[in-house]
């Protein structure tokens, strides 16, 4: 993807995630919330992550020659918080695990149902459609992909999948009782996402060493 592409596809998917975040914020203080208000601080380090996205296109535009160093550093840093994000979802599904909370059923599927959305709005906004011809048509040309956009991309499938797990599980809960299914498919789901955090800082290291 053209870096003045991507710093305007992330521009817009910051916005909408700040957007998202105030609202979620205001909303879980004024209902006392706290689930949509932890939801809310949870958009604020997705904010960040991409802001990382950002600020490398930004030097990328006035350091071109260095373009392919400084998308595997972006991807890198940005990898590392994928991970460390994964980290905490184990941690606090074995804590449930071992103190199961009581969860307010209706509440939580409304938060992540919300969060869904927004994920799959900024996926449709982040998707680049050349992508895979791109990468077909110069595999013989040493052409390597944009590691600062897999990394941003990645960030959002991950909080995209962990919600589409999570609302997965609070039905089953629900409906069948089965809350045990709640921390299960964290650990599931932090797991996946940390694999594929441990496989962009292997690619993303591999360039940087060159």
């Amino acid at each position: 993807m053209d870096n003045n592409i991507l710093k305007f596809k992330t521009g817009l998917v910051i916005i909408v995630t700040l957007i998202t975040m105030a609202a979620e914020i205001i909303f879980g203080l004024l209902t006392h919330s706290m689930a949509l208000t932890a939801d809310g601080f949870h958009m604020g380090t997705h904010a960040v992550a991409l802001s990382i996205t950002y600020a490398v296109c930004v030097v990328i535009s006035r350091f071109q020659d260095k373009e392919e160093k400084l998308n595997a550093l972006g991807g890198y840093t940005s990898a590392i918080l994928l991970g460390l994000t994964a980290i905490g979802i184990i941690w606090e599904s074995v804590e449930s695990f071992i103190n199961p909370k009581s969860i307010s059923f209706n509440e939580a599927i409304l938060v992540t149902v919300l969060g869904l959305i927004v994920n799959l709005v900024c996926l449709l906004i982040m998707k680049d459609n050349h992508c895979h011809d791109l990468c077909h048509q110069h595999k013989h040309e040493h052409h390597h992909e944009n590691l600062n956009f897999k990394a941003a991309y990645m960030h959002i499938l991950a909080d995209a999948l962990t919600s589409i797990m999570a609302i997965a599980a609070l039905l089953m809960g629900k409906y069948f009782g089965l809350v045990f299914f709640d921390p299960l498919i964290g650990v599931v789901g932090g797991l996946i996402i940390l694999n594929w955090a441990g496989n962009l800082i292997k690619s993303s290291f591999n360039i940087l060493l060159k």
